[in-house]
């Protein structure tokens, strides 16, 4: 059961519409694996998995993120760079995700997006912020459990928490930094990921 809900976890991570009713069709070029994805109501979307840009760097993190430009402290090597377009009111995003599974009960993730010009303001930034955690927590029937506004480098952003049946945490940050959207944290059980390790994956994050 907890496998189950750890596919539709990484499902929301991805960002896939209706993911758990897909279809997938995958083809592999080159050094790239693009998966093209069709829904109950048609429609597509597309994902490729690029190859991976990290490498270690002179700030002492584990991993860093050229195109990211971030770098952060995973367990494991993580999967990916992975890219996925998706359409919305707003236009064309693409985003991309890493992700570091930890057995079958927890996995580590970063994602990032650059949203079109003009739709991230001054004004509405922290309005966003909390669309974007609420619909998180949503799409994974979390329970939200604390929220508390964060600054990074003088960006705007928020931590913020949950549980899934009282067994499942899920410890997140989310920050723009200008119209790019970061958001990184861990889903798991205790057993899988302490709260002392979610916390210093937290904060191991940092800007380039």
């Amino acid at each position: 059961m907890k496998r189950l809900f750890f596919i539709a976890a990484l499902c929301s991570v991805v960002m896939v519409s209706g993911c758990m009713e897909t279809t997938y069709q995958n083809k592999k070029t080159n050094n790239n694996s693009t998966t093209t994805t069709t829904d109950e109501n048609g429609n597509t979307t597309t994902t490729t998995t690029t190859t991976d840009d990290s490498s270690k760097n002179n700030n002492g993190k584990s991993f860093h993120s050229v195109s990211g430009k971030f770098s952060i402290n995973f367990l494991n090597p993580p999967q990916g760079p992975s890219m996925q377009e998706e359409t919305n009111k707003a236009g064309m995003v693409q985003i991309f995700r890493y992700v570091d599974e930890v057995g079958s009960n927890g996995m580590y993730f970063v994602l990032y997006k650059d949203l079109p010009k003009g739709v991230i303001t001054a004004d509405n930034v922290e309005d966003k912020l909390k669309l974007e955690a609420n619909a998180f927590l949503k799409n994974i029937g979390a329970k939200s459990t604390k929220t508390d506004e964060e600054r990074l480098n003088g960006n705007k952003g928020l931590s913020f928490s949950g549980t899934v049946n009282d067994t499942i945490k899920i410890n997140m940050r989310n920050y723009f930094v200008g119209r790019r959207y970061y958001q990184f944290g861990t889903i798991g059980t205790t057993s899988a990921i302490s709260e002392k390790d979610a916390k210093k994956f937290l904060n191991s994050f940092e800007l380039d």
